[in-house]
């Protein structure tokens, strides 16, 4: 875990943070890849809505937790960068050769029919850094803030469930907190799945 709990700089803890992460040889990332489908297993269940991501940069792949979910006939949604505003798109991943380049962002999104979080089951959610409540630091784009401000309105609910994923080197002591951050649920790294509460870390 990194100790950087009195640190309120965002742009300086992005920074921190990101060289944590791109510090980890190739080969711990590729055990990591390979550790977090193993462990997020339960959640990958038949007919499930999965929201997942195309890692970019340092961030930790999610290639085989995909994988295992469309073996496991789940569904799988990938995000989708709108034209106007921050609130993401999810479409769902084919057999179908559809992969295009994003025109401003040149990250690869794929072409298939689309919905909102709400109505994914799970969302595993890309992020720079994640305290023991559950509260994330991400890219600073604000696009999971917008997506997901949702839950604000709708905490109990329950639905999709959160799940952050990160290496063990990204967690934190504490985070500053705006007000519209959105909590986690779960936590997903290489040495496990943690599920998150407002008490910590369970």
């Amino acid at each position: 875990m990194t100790d950087i709990s009195q640190k309120i700089d965002k742009p300086a803890l992005r920074r921190e943070l990101r060289r944590a992460r791109m510090a980890l040889t190739p080969a711990y990332r590729a055990a990591a890849t390979q550790a977090i489908a193993r462990h997020a297993s339960r959640l990958l269940r038949r007919g499930k809505r999965i929201g997942g991501y195309l890692a970019a940069g340092s961030e930790l792949d999610l290639a085989a937790l995909l994988n295992a979910a469309l073996w496991r006939r789940a569904r799988v949604y990938l995000p989708q960068i709108p034209r106007r505003g921050r609130r993401l798109w999810f479409t769902r991943l084919g057999a179908a050769d559809r992969w295009y380049l994003h025109p401003r962002y040149r990250i690869l999104e794929y072409a298939g029919a689309r919905l909102r979080a709400e109505r994914l089951d799970v969302v595993f959610v890309p992020l720079l850094g994640i305290d023991g409540d559950g509260y994330r630091i991400g890219q600073g784009g604000g696009f999971y803030d917008s997506t997901l401000a949702f839950r604000r309105r709708h905490a109990l609910h329950g639905k999709p469930l959160l799940v952050g994923v990160a290496f063990d080197c990204q967690r934190v002591a504490a985070l500053p907190r705006e007000p519209w951050d959105i909590r986690l649920d779960y936590l997903l790294t290489e040495s496990g799945l943690r599920r998150l509460s407002a008490r910590g870390e369970d």
